[in-house]
């Protein structure tokens, strides 16, 4: 969770920014998860996730990768857009989860449900599960959720975010409308 020697490995060799405190994941070693990805701090990541930055082209002749990817022999690039993908800081991703090419950010305290298909940007503080996802409801009210982001929690390594972990959960609590549509 807060080794810095593994974040500068997946940096530098895979490309992928990885937040303090975030774990789990594959961050790679299975290319679960492609370069240009970047998590924000303290997210949970299931090990089972797909990130998907780019799809076979449906305009050519083929969507073979002969005409896209430089490993196939024929171009000597690669042809495909691949945009990067920000996921924001306290984001849940749950186990087997998708996230699909044309998603471009995941807000801050976002929640992922296990086995969704993601096709669209996951706004801050929204659960979104099922194939499409679909917004199942806000973890809080716009007034705790301001408070939050206000507050940068996430900036904090752990030994200064443990002192103040209770009065953070008393925010949370205090009119928490986690509400399934």
């Amino acid at each position: 969770m807060y080794s810095t020697t593994l974040r500068e490995i997946f940096k530098n060799k895979y490309k992928i920014d990885v937040g303090y405190g975030s774990y789990g994941g594959c961050f790679n070693l299975d290319n679960t998860i492609p370069a240009g990805v970047t998590f924000g701090n303290y997210c949970s990541i299931a090990k089972s996730i797909r990130i998907f930055r780019a799809n076979h082209p449906k305009g050519l002749f083929t969507s073979h990768p002969l005409l896209y990817n430089p490993v196939a022999g024929y171009v000597k690039k690669d042809q495909l857009n691949r945009p990067p993908l920000i996921v924001g800081h306290d984001v849940w991703i749950g186990e087997w989860a998708v996230i699909l090419p044309n998603v471009k950010s995941i807000g801050n305290g976002a929640i992922i449900g296990a086995g969704s298909i993601v096709t669209k940007d996951v706004e801050p503080y929204t659960i979104v599960a099922g194939n499409p996802a679909r917004v199942l409801g806000k973890r809080f009210n716009p007034e705790i959720q301001n408070e939050f982001e206000a507050s940068s929690w996430w900036d904090l390594k752990v030994e200064q975010l443990i002192p103040e972990i209770e009065r953070l959960n008393n925010i949370a609590n205090s009119n928490n409308v986690t509400k399934i549509i």
